[in-house]
């Protein structure tokens, strides 16, 4: 006797998704589906969660609360998910137009700011006295202002840093990474890790019945973890 097919969904959830002020999530907008194209068209287009005023500006989707939707609609349908258990959806609010006036006092500041922590280390560590020094060595005389070594020299510290952070204005020498973003990175990963992890303090405290965007007993979704996978 030939085995009742069962459908099949796989699913991904993005780590972030973004939505306007009152616009509902959709499956489509915070996972990537696989399934039976006509199965797939519905699904995508499947409401999860419409934010409120008062879920403030991110709220936590879980797989489970996924999973309850998709089986609303339908019973049968098998649920394989790979990656993240769950996904931050930021409620975008109104841009602010930039202040040109906040924007130039900072700029000020952290020009004359790193002018004076590079002048700093160069008394630190006696600069003039080694450029003097150098020159004395090379040229067998002494001059208190050794331009023909400080001026190279001070084009090399620009230089360096260009290379360093491997980007001039909008300009980028290869596709690695600088050091700045993935410094950038890393404080994102933390600032979601701990994002998260509040959200379902939240949820597990949450005095109401069914928490808007997931499950009141937590993390119970049958994953593995950051990088897991797990059916439903």
């Amino acid at each position: 006797m030939e085995r009742a097919f069962t459908p099949t969904l796989y699913i991904r959830l993005r780590k972030r998704a973004s939505v306007a002020p009152g616009e509902t999530v959709t499956l489509g907008r915070v996972a990537q589906l696989l399934a039976d194209p006509d199965m797939e068209r519905t699904l995508l287009e499947l409401p999860l969660f419409k934010p409120a005023e008062l879920d403030g500006n991110i709220v936590l989707i879980d797989m489970m609360h996924i999973v309850k939707t998709i089986r609303s609609v339908y019973p049968q349908l098998k649920v394989e998910y790979f990656g993240e258990p769950h996904v931050l959806v930021d409620v975008q609010t109104k841009a602010r137009p930039p202040n040109r006036v906040a924007l130039a006092i900072v700029w000020l500041l952290l020009f004359v700011g790193s002018g004076l922590a590079i002048m700093n280390f160069h008394e630190d560590v006696s600069m003039l006295e080694v450029h003097q020094r150098l020159y004395e060595m090379i040229t067998g005389r002494w001059s208190e202002h050794p331009y023909w070594l400080q001026i190279p020299y001070s084009f090399g510290l620009g230089a360096g840093m260009v290379l360093f952070f491997n980007q001039l204005f909008k300009k980028r020498f290869n596709e690695e990474p600088s050091p700045l973003e993935v410094e950038m990175f890393s404080y994102q990963e933390s600032l979601n890790h701990y994002v998260i992890t509040e959200e379902y303090k939240k949820m597990l405290h949450s005095a109401s019945s069914e928490p808007p965007a997931g499950v009141p007993d937590g993390n119970k979704d049958g994953g593995s973890g950051t990088n897991g996978g797990g059916s439903a």
